[in-house]
């Protein structure tokens, strides 16, 4: 690289594009042994032979500092959201961590929007079509009913080589897509408010158009704030089910444990500890033992033990279809408000 130094140089300029840009890639040396040396915009250059992408450069100007910035910003993955609520920011505060993501946002409280600009550095936007004519990837973090308006409101402002990334449950990417660009690439996605502190767990599904390329770069997106699992769009409503309003269900056991724990003698706080991080434990359990829930359960009950006996009274009080039933409930309502 110690030639990007020289002041001037002559050599031979390859002409491509990337991403509709033009972009000149300089070689040092003569055609049968160039060196990669750098990419810059060549002005004085006339093409060498019949091959139109072989220019001769007779002479250039240009710093090695100026070509690295232009070629880190010119690489960079720029994402914009539309809504900055909690799950947006918990998104960002992952994707600002990593240099090549140019993150804005857009949101109808100006407060929001601003508060997340000055916690995190993004760009703050004016409307969202002034968002979408600047990123390559859009994040529609809206509730369910606002999705159409937005859509609306982007029209035309909209690309068919832009990623739409849906985080609205019970919206379906033909919808999305039927209403934005008929070429437009779609993902949906659902993520969970364990995302805040980095253990998320998203579902990821392809629209009708969406690519391999696509798929990978949600998961890049949302693998910042926990795990992801690719599903077919079909599985989403169950996804939505078990993960999106799962948290809720597990502070719900979490409580009802911590109030049995308060009525044998333990303070608040203390029977809370014991239950949230029990929880923890156990799941993080299932995920390294690779064992089936049903497994370690045996495996942690002593025949006519303590934990013996409280299984016992959850299965006469029907625990488990409860929580079967509290799942197929939250997947139905996913259906009913499904565009």
């Amino acid at each position: 690289m110690d030639t990007c130094l020289n002041s001037y140089n002559v050599g031979y300029v390859f002409f491509f594009r990337k991403n509709g840009f033009p972009n000149y890639a300089y070689h040092a040396g003569t055609m049968g042994n160039p060196r990669p040396v750098c990419i810059f915009t060549c002005k004085g250059m006339k093409t060498v032979g019949k091959n139109p992408g072989i220019c001769k450069c007779r002479w250039f100007l240009f710093s090695s500092r100026a070509f690295n910035e232009s070629n880190r910003k010119m690489n960079k993955t720029k994402i914009g959201f539309i809504g900055t609520g909690r799950i947006a920011r918990a998104l960002i505060s992952g994707l600002v961590c990593d240099d090549n993501n140019e993150i804005s946002g857009y949101d109808k409280d100006r407060g929001t929007a601003q508060a997340v600009s000055t916690e995190f550095g993004i760009v703050c936007k004016h409307s969202p079509r002034d968002l979408a004519r600047s990123v390559d990837i859009i994040i529609l973090a809206v509730k369910p009913y606002q999705i159409e308006e937005v859509l609306d409101e982007l029209g035309n402002d909209l690309r068919a080589d832009q990623l739409l990334i849906s985080v609205a449950a019970g919206i379906t990417s033909e919808f999305i897509r039927t209403h934005s660009h008929e070429n437009m690439h779609v993902i949906r996605v659902m993520p969970n408010t364990p995302a805040f502190v980095g253990e998320g767990m998203t579902a990821i599904s392809g629209g009708k158009l969406a690519t391999a390329e696509d798929i990978a770069q949600a998961e890049k997106i949302f693998s910042a704030i926990g795990k992801v699992l690719v599903l077919d769009e079909k599985q989403m409503d169950a996804a939505t089910a078990v993960s999106g309003s799962g948290p809720a269900y597990m502070f719900y056991i979490i409580a009802s444990m911590a109030e049995g724990g308060i009525q044998c003698g333990l303070s608040d706080e203390d029977a809370v500890t014991l239950s949230a991080q029990t929880m923890l434990g156990a799941a993080k359990l299932v995920f390294e033992s690779g064992k089936k829930p049903a497994d370690l359960i045996k495996e942690v009950t002593t025949p006519g033990g303590t934990t013996e006996a409280g299984l016992n009274r959850m299965d006469a009080n029907n625990v488990r279809q409860a929580m079967i039933d509290t799942v197929k409930a939250a997947a139905d309502r996913s259906v009913e408000l499904k565009k």
